[in-house]
């Protein structure tokens, strides 16, 4: 035991945490799991056979009721004057008063019952004198068979199967009928008439079929003799129910409840004994639609056991990233800095014991380097600083006052050209050299464009020809540096290609936005073009000279400082020749020039 338990100890600390995983959440969730569902499984089936039971009950109680009342229909008929008068007297000239009355009595006797049990579809009464009476629907069929048993049965009650009569009113209908002989009162032994009560079928099936629906199985009326009453299926009725088993279980009454191999079907069968009349209620349920009530409870317990491993599995996972990887981390870095690499780190995530001591490692290490360096390097970096040459850099103002002392020389020489040209580079190198501001008014950036329109015109001569225009209103609205040159630019680099060109710059306001138009006569773009730049600009995908080029990046300038919306635009409305660049901007105004 002793040496099991130092095994366990000397493995790796990841090996141990997914042990005490298995171990103590895993294999318990499975056999608990387990556990519960076989258990639940069995109370859920008791359950449904308890609920079963219980509606059985219910339904002999509601079946008895009815049958009672039809019966005591008949007992009253039996003490009742007008019923023995009517059915003794024979129809003759000095009886017909009294017959009239006793059948008027009769009838509203027959309408109340009618009315108020709906399930009695007709009554029929004859009398050994020859008066007969029926209210409710008028029915025919074959009804001799029932009629003979009841006057062998002598005033016995004899309830019908299910059969077949045709109703004047609605057609074929099914119905179960109580037949019984009526006795004189004085003389017992002696007929005096026969009354039939017809009940629609539908009032048993609609009783029948509520706890136990077709696609789930079935359930009939048996009676004592094993032969069915009442079936779903017709051809059944009035014969012996074919299974014989089944049959022998049902009329012994060996068990309320027991199940049933039928067809390669399994059934669990439900047995009810009616003491009113001796039949029996048997309902026939899948065994399958009781394992499916259970299915979703078992769904439930399965997901709240896979839910409990998964938490079980994160928690694992979580001790993983908050205490075993840095742990590991650690032993990795210490084992880094053994073999002399002080460059070893460890990557503090956290606040907690693991990450002071992650922070101390590190400080351990930074400490130990900076005493190393002090002690061994000390005098090789002081060489190396010394030896080190400072890059120096052009100064601006050495460039400008170089290029005024040439343009006062140009003038001495009396070459006044020569001289408005350096100072007009002069002017241009000033504003473009400005390099701690990001923005300047409109008004700067058309006159650094004047600028150097003005250096490409004494290049190219009568070639090139243009005009900036800037409502007045906007002279102290805020762009940024070099959004405009560019464009210029490109229209002389690509757009003239070595001919005569003119452009036009416009800068003016569109609602809340300020629009600045660089427009020339040169070749234009092609629809090919437009379609990469327009790539370019929407989508940020294409050639990668299309991205790198001055319109993308101006794009891509002024989206960053003010947002989507804003921007380079190709517009559509541009003429044949010639190409169009839109600069939208919002429209903000300043009379300081925005410091970046």
């Amino acid at each position: 035991m002793k040496s099991g338990a130092t095994r366990f100890l000397n493995i790796s600390l990841r090996k141990k945490s997914v042990a005490i995983f298995i171990m103590l959440v895993t294999l318990p969730s499975l056999l608990i799991g387990y556990v519960i569902l076989s258990r639940y499984e069995t109370i859920l089936r008791q359950q449904f056979i308890d609920s079963m039971e219980k509606n059985l009950n219910t339904i002999e109680m509601n079946l008895t009721e009815k049958i009672k009342a039809i019966e005591d229909i008949s007992d009253y008929m039996i003490y009742q004057e007008n019923f023995r008068s009517f059915l003794e007297a024979k129809p003759t000239p000095g009886n017909m008063e009294q017959i009239y009355k006793d059948k008027t009595a009769i009838e509203g006797f027959f309408a109340f019952q009618i009315m108020s049990k709906q399930y009695i579809k007709s009554i029929s009464l004859q009398g050994v004198g020859g008066n007969e009476l029926q209210m409710g629907e008028p029915v025919k069929g074959l009804e001799q068979p029932w009629s003979d048993l009841a006057k062998a049965n002598r005033g016995g009650i004899v309830w019908t199967d299910s059969y077949s009569l045709e109703s004047g009113w609605t057609g074929s209908k099914r119905v179960i009928s109580m037949f019984r002989v009526i006795n004189s009162f004085e003389k017992p032994s002696n007929q005096v008439g026969q009354v039939i009560v017809r009940l629609n079928e539908t009032e048993f099936t609609d009783l029948l079929t509520t706890p136990v629906p077709k696609d789930q199985g079935s359930i009939f009326i048996v009676r004592p003799d094993g032969s069915v009453l009442l079936h779903p299926d017709e051809k059944l009725v009035g014969h012996p129910y074919p299974d014989s088993s089944m049959l022998q279980e049902i009329v012994n009454k060996r068990s309320s409840v027991f199940a049933l191999q039928e067809e390669g079907t399994s059934y669990v069968v439900f047995n009810q004994h009616m003491k009113s009349t001796g039949w029996n209620i048997v309902a026939m349920v899948k065994d399958e639609t009781i394992v499916e009530k259970t299915k979703a409870i078992k769904a439930s317990l399965q997901i709240l056991i896979l839910v409990i491993l998964i938490l079980g599995l994160l928690a694992l996972i979580g001790f993983e990233l908050a205490i075993i990887r840095p742990i590991l981390e650690l032993k990795k870095e210490t084992h880094r800095l053994k073999h002399g690499d002080f460059s070893a780190q460890v990557e503090v995530r956290s606040r907690d014991e693991i990450g002071e001591l992650g922070r101390q490692f590190n400080n351990m290490v930074t400490t130990i380097k900076d005493l190393i360096d002090k002690k061994y390097k000390l005098e090789i970096r002081q060489k190396e600083s010394d030896l080190r040459i400072l890059q120096s850099q052009m100064d601006p103002h050495f460039l400008y006052n170089t290029l005024d002392t040439i343009r006062w020389t140009a003038r001495l020489e009396q070459a006044p050209e020569t001289s408005q040209l350096i100072e007009t580079l002069s002017r241009f190198f000033r504003m473009g050299m400005d390099s701690g501001k990001h923005h300047t008014t409109l008004a700067g950036e058309m006159e650094f464009v004047r600028a150097y329109l003005n250096l490409q015109q004494k290049r190219m001569g009568s070639k090139l020809r243009f005009s900036l225009f800037m409502e007045a209103s906007l002279e102290d609205a805020v762009v940024l540096k070099k959004v405009i040159q560019p464009l210029v630019e490109n229209s002389i680099k690509h757009g003239f290609k070595r001919q005569a060109g003119k452009i036009d710059v416009r800068a003016y306001q569109d609602g809340a936005d300020l629009i600045i138009d660089v427009t020339d006569s040169g070749i234009g773009f092609s629809k090919e073009k437009r379609l990469l730049i327009h790539r370019a600009l929407e989508e940020r995908t294409g050639d990668k000279s299309v991205l790198d080029h001055a319109i993308s990046n101006i794009h891509e300038r002024i989206q960053l400082v003010n947002g989507s919306g804003y921007g380079v635009e190709l517009p559509m409305e541009q003429s044949i020749t010639g190409a169009c660049v839109r600069l939208r901007i919002p429209l903000w105004m300043n009379e300081k020039e925005e410091e970046a």
